[in-house]
């Protein structure tokens, strides 16, 4: 399957290939050894592509005609530049060519330096029967260890590993070097110099400090490799699993720590830090029960030790069971300290980290996933549920931000108004290679995110392998199911616009108007409250899209991900005559070229008076239901803002509290930015009660999504509140001060 990215075409092999270069390397920007670069490029059999095609013919190229002064080695080639036209590449293959959407393999060059090379446009499938005779694997015959490859036009890039690599393009560029050409044979390589009897033969404990020397660098993954390569030698080791398991906790690969601390405390019950690592696992496996009562063993034993070198571990222990009891009650009872949550993101953000909170999941327990008729399945309330309930509270799955990925392109270079579709689009494939990713590592996650709605109308017979990676899949589930990052959280100079996939929101069904529950994010924990009382057996609803969107760009997403809305302004949509429609789309025109870069500077009498006549009009167009005219809120604010100008603070204030009144139980973002015109306008006007009961207005609607509704302690739940909406709005601080 191809993913269109913008303007690019990306094929799921070649996600999968990036999502399977980034788990088997380390993802660490230093230079590597032959070795560690062997033993990356080993792991890549196990996920290469085990089908059968037919390969470039790969004969040597008669008359060769070089000028060795024109040979480059490894260690001369620049990352993203071409290599010029008249020099190449010398070197020979090292290890097995594997399979996946190029072919890949190492090569050393006669120096002694190695390097990844992949090469594309190499193979194409089987098409038919008739052409397996000419069908070849790739196995030990194919351009076999020691194959000395001659490569013209390469060009040496960062792979989606962060490390470095050789791509050639074109088959026709590398050419098979034949001995009996007696070109190069006055060459020496310089590995074929060692001396056996110089390579000392590894033990256990040479790997377990190689592992720690990877580890102290923060590569985790290569760590992993050298305790397991000990561990082959002394299955027994128990130090070795014990670091590996920590190493699988830096790579958040959380049921493999599980395993191997399980096989530490097998062989040596009493290992302080084995058990320290299993609780640990457990929390992050979302187990904070059996977290809490392995912590809780760990730190009895730790009381009656008085070897003061276990001081740190104890520390530790301490700090970890606190932490896990709050992610408990947070799980059990839905209970935050909004206060810390945002302080956390407030800070993650600053120092340019995706903000990524250590919190639990809380899920109602009176709601559940039921079939929908027409819409397949959603949430179902059990029982009749309050207004402002925390219905659920849910870490993403996977989040990207979009200053994860932008850091690719020179936003100089790229116009304001291409900056966000880009985004969108980068967000969109990495979120699906790290999906790919995580599974890769974390298989049993499988399960859960494949019962997703995927849209690809598969058969009964055609049944998911729920063990198995397919990109395809991944890709179509975050194409219905993903979530565009809403953060109203504002932190100077950070993007933290980005997508994500969230499990259990996914479930929640699509209405354009009139939902019923709101979701909210901070950072990439998304809050889910209802919006009014809920009766029993009544869906939960929420808005995949505002609903004050065109309503051309409206269906076109609608169309996108295969939904057949049926709400109330779908519906008025579907009913009004096309005269209608054409009246409206001329009044809209005629306002926005003819009178809005105008009113905007000089807001005369004739300007006022032809803009409250469109909105009079766009008003009666609708008049049978003035909540679902969307078209008129800018013009209604542009309106107000221009009698405002003219010193008609009254008349001002008179339109934006008609919006309000019309569009309050809308649940519109617009009406937060009118209710805050309106605060300013009384303030303007010196009435300051009524500033200051609008001013809680807008308290309250900014806070209760996520605080919930007014507490009994009013005086704590406004300070609470105030917190968390000078973060969501900065402008209320100063607004507070005039009050």
């Amino acid at each position: 399957m191809k993913f269109q990215f913008l303007n690019t075409a990306v094929l799921s092999e070649e996600i999968f290939q990036n999502a399977v270069l980034r788990i088997t390397t380390g993802n660490i920007s230093k230079k590597k050894s032959r070795e560690r670069l062997i033993e990356e490029h080993k792991k890549l059999e196990y996920f290469g592509d085990k089908n059968e095609y037919v390969i470039h013919n790969t004969c040597s190229q008669p008359d060769l005609n070089l000028n060795q002064q024109l040979r480059v080695s490894i260690a001369n080639l620049q990352i993203d530049r071409m290599l010029p036209i008249e020099k190449f590449l010398l070197c020979r293959v090292i290890t097995r060519f594997t399979k996946m959407n190029a072919l890949l393999t190492l090569v050393e060059d006669p120096e002694g330096n190695v390097e990844r090379l992949a090469l594309y446009n190499w193979t194409s499938l089987l098409k038919d029967k008739e052409n397996q005779i000419d069908c070849l694997s790739i196995d030990k015959s194919f351009l076999p260890i020691g194959t000395q490859l001659i490569i013209k036009n390469l060009s040496y890039k960062v792979a989606a590993d962060n490390n470095t690599i050789i791509y050639s393009n074109n088959p026709e560029d590398v050419v098979i070097y034949d001995h009996n050409d007696k070109l190069f044979d006055d060459l020496k390589w310089s590995t074929d110099l060692l001396n056996d009897k110089e390579i000392k033969e590894k033990t256990a404990d040479d790997f377990y400090c190689y592992g720690d020397d990877d580890f102290v660098s923060n590569d985790y993954t290569a760590a992993v490799d050298e305790y397991s390569n000990g561990i082959k030698l002394e299955p027994q080791n128990v130090t070795l699993y014990a670091d590996r398991a920590e190493a699988f906790l830096r790579l958040s690969q959380f049921r493999n720590a599980l395993d191997d601390v399980d096989i530490v405390l097998k062989y040596e019950p009493g290992h302080l830090k084995a058990a320290f690592h299993r609780g640990k696992a457990l929390c992050d496996l979302k187990r904070y029960q059996e977290s809490i009562t392995t912590l809780q063993d760990l730190h009895q034993r730790m009381k009656i030790i008085t070897d003061h070198r276990i001081a740190p571990i104890r520390q530790s222990t301490e700090q970890l069971l606190k932490h896990v009891k709050i992610l408990a009650s947070e799980n059990k009872n839905g209970q935050y300290d909004y206060t810390h949550i945002i302080n956390e993101f407030c800070e993650s953000a600053k120092i340019r980290k995706g903000p990524r909170l250590d919190h639990a999941d809380f899920l109602f327990e009176d709601i559940e996933i039921r079939p929908v008729e027409g819409k397949g399945r959603g949430w179902i309330a059990k029982c009749d549920i309050p207004e402002n309930t925390l219905l659920m509270v849910s870490k993403a799955f996977s989040v990207v931000y979009s200053h994860e990925v932008l850091g690719r392109f020179m936003k100089s270079n790229i116009q304001n108004n291409q900056t966000t579709c880009i985004a969108s689009s980068l967000c969109n494939e990495e979120l699906i290679t790290r999906i790919t990713q995580k599974l890769l590592t974390e298989p049993y996650h499988c399960q859960e995110v494949y019962q997703l709605y995927n849209g690809l109308n598969l058969n009964k017979t055609d049944k998911i392998n729920e063990h198995l990676v397919n990109v395809d899949l991944i890709g179509s589930i975050v194409k219905y199911n993903s979530f565009a990052l809403d953060n109203k959280i504002i932190i100077e100079n950070v993007e933290l616009s980005g997508l994500g996939l969230w499990i259990l929101p996914s479930y929640f069904n699509h209405s354009c108007i009139d939902k019923n529950v709101a979701q909210f994010f901070i950072g990439d924990l998304m809050f889910i409250r209802s919006l009014r009382p809920i009766s029993k057996g009544e869906e939960l609803i929420i808005s995949y899209r505002s609903a004050d969107s065109s309503e051309e760009i409206r269906l076109r997403y609608l169309k996108s991900v295969g939904i057949d809305c049926h709400c109330r302004l779908c519906k008025l949509d579907d009913s009004e005559s096309p005269e209608v429609n054409d009246r409206r789309i001329r009044l809209l025109n005629t306002f926005e070229k003819l009178i809005k870069p105008r009113i905007l500077n000089v807001a005369n009498p004739s300007l006022i008076k032809r803009s409250e006549k469109i909105v009079s009009e766009l008003h009666n167009l609708r008049k049978e239901q003035p909540d679902l005219e969307f078209d008129t809120l800018e013009l209604s604010k542009i309106l107000a803002f221009a009698h405002r100008k003219n010193g008609n603070l009254a008349e001002a204030l008179s339109i934006l509290k008609e919006v309000y009144n019309i569009y309050k139980n809308v649940h519109l973002q617009i009406v937060d930015c009118i209710i805050f015109d309106i605060v300013l306008l009384y303030i303007d006007l010196k009435q300051m009660e009524e500033a200051r009961k609008w001013f809680d207005i807008l308290l309250k609607k900014l806070a209760e999504p996520i605080l919930g509704k007014f507490k009994d302690d009013e005086i704590k739940w406004k300070k609470d509140a105030f917190h968390l909406t000078e973060k969501i709005f900065p402008v209320m601080n100063s607004i507070a001060k005039c009050l």
